[in-house]
């Protein structure tokens, strides 16, 4: 006779994952602690100043964005040559379909992009 454990079919592996700053429409959340089901969405937020401490933790420097189109590449693309700040672009931009996204090298102060900013879907 063999034994098996049971399966939960909904259970999802997720990804922990941590950065300097995630947009979210109600606005900037710095030191997000983020879990991502397979997929890329959002299961929780929480602030973590010292996310090296906890186990199986990824750390991407920059600004996550759930939700960005999936073409981001020629997305960014706009984004950089548009002249107004992320947080005055993106509302228009996010989406339920979209996907995650770190951008990296931008101005904090001011969110805009700078001749550094990058992109990385996750």
């Amino acid at each position: 006779m063999s034994v098996s454990s049971p399966m939960n079919s909904s259970a999802q592996p997720c990804r922990r994952i941590a950065s300097n700053r995630l947009w979210t429409p109600r606005g900037i959340v710095r030191d997000p602690l983020v879990e991502v089901a397979e997929g890329g969405r959002i299961l929780s937020v929480r602030s973590c100043g010292e996310p090296d401490r906890l186990p199986a933790t990824e750390f991407y420097a920059g600004l996550l964005v759930p939700g960005f189109p999936s073409d981001c590449r020629a997305v960014f693309e706009r984004l950089r040559a548009a002249s107004a700040s992320l947080s005055e672009q993106l509302p228009g931009l996010v989406r339920s379909d979209g996907v995650l996204v770190v951008i990296s090298g931008l101005d904090y102060d001011t969110l805009r992009l700078t001749a550094q900013s990058r992109i990385r879907r996750l």
